[in-house]
């Protein structure tokens, strides 16, 4: 099974990781998801959890490369294995709903952006029950989707306070993503003039080659500084909304909103896991901010 090879690729990853990083890893992760004990029910799945995290997701403090990306630089590796690390690097952590759940597969949603897949999971009875809310990690392989080994899962009364924690984070995220449409409309109108005058430069260049007259050469000359220095202008203008583009992307859409919605996933987890060890207070009591 897939989730018998992710676990092995795991397992092979993480042996070339110094042990120091390992522990690092697992004090920063715990400071938001609670310290894990081994007499906890869930201590498998969440060491599970924290494993991929740290081979997947976490980049190193010396190469701001995750070790699964490392991996990947790599050249001597297994086809099979490049195939199914690719992929993990495509995949979704996330909070799903179960929707449907069937012999051979499960129809989950993806409550943090509203998407829906088909998963091929033939334990769907076991691991889920109809509108289960839970985390987990997504991997698209070969046509197919697949969840990983590791879930943690939240009670049914827990759903409405998540579900406005991750509006709230919706929220704050559609700002930045306003922002990303806005100037990808404003760079359109300088690149679009951009390329009229490096049309109008080529066409007065093919002239300049064909003129004679010194009075004519000297017009197209003035002409195509003109053209040069509005072409600079144009040039100059790109490069500061591409720039504005890039560091909004990285800074605040793929780093800012990756953190916080790891973030989220890592403090309802911790909940989960206080709900776990006290079953004997309302469980509203413990999702709460």
């Amino acid at each position: 099974m897939i989730r018998e090879s992710i676990n092995q690729l795991v397992e092979e990853i993480t042996r070339s990781c110094s042990q120091d990083d390992i522990f690092q890893a697992k004090k920063d992760f715990q400071k938001i998801s609670g310290e894990i004990f081994e007499d906890d029910k869930s201590f498998e799945s969440r060491m599970g959890c924290f494993l991929e995290w740290y081979t997947f997701d976490r980049p190193s403090p010396e190469s701001s490369s995750t070790p699964l990306q490392r991996y990947l630089q790599k050249q001597a590796i297994p086809p099979e294995n490049r195939e199914l690390a690719e992929a993990i690097s495509e995949g979704n952590h996330g909070l799903f709903i179960a929707k449907k759940i069937k012999n051979d597969h499960v129809v989950v949603v993806d409550v943090m952006d509203n998407g829906k897949f088909r998963v091929l999971e033939d334990q769907g009875s076991i691991l889920f029950n109809s509108d289960d809310l839970f985390e987990g990690r997504l991997i698209p392989y070969k046509g197919q989707y697949y969840f990983t080994d590791n879930f943690c899962y939240h009670p049914k009364p827990t759903e409405g306070f998540i579900l406005s924690k991750i509006k709230d984070l919706r929220t704050k995220e559609k700002e930045a993503l306003a922002k990303e449409k806005r100037l990808q409309k404003e760079i359109l109108s300088p690149q679009k003039n951009l390329k009229k005058t490096n049309a109008k430069i080529e066409k007065l260049n093919e002239k300049l080659a064909a003129a004679t007259k010194e009075k004519k050469i000297q017009s197209l000359k003035e002409d195509i500084e003109k053209l040069e220095n509005q072409k600079m202008q144009l040039e100059s203008q790109i490069s500061d909304i591409a720039n504005q583009l890039t560091q909004l992307r990285t800074e605040t859409i793929e780093g800012e909103h990756r953190q916080n919605r790891f973030n989220l996933i890592r403090k309802l987890s911790y909940m989960s896991l206080k709900w776990e060890r006290s079953r004997q207070i309302d469980v509203r009591d413990i999702y709460q901010d």
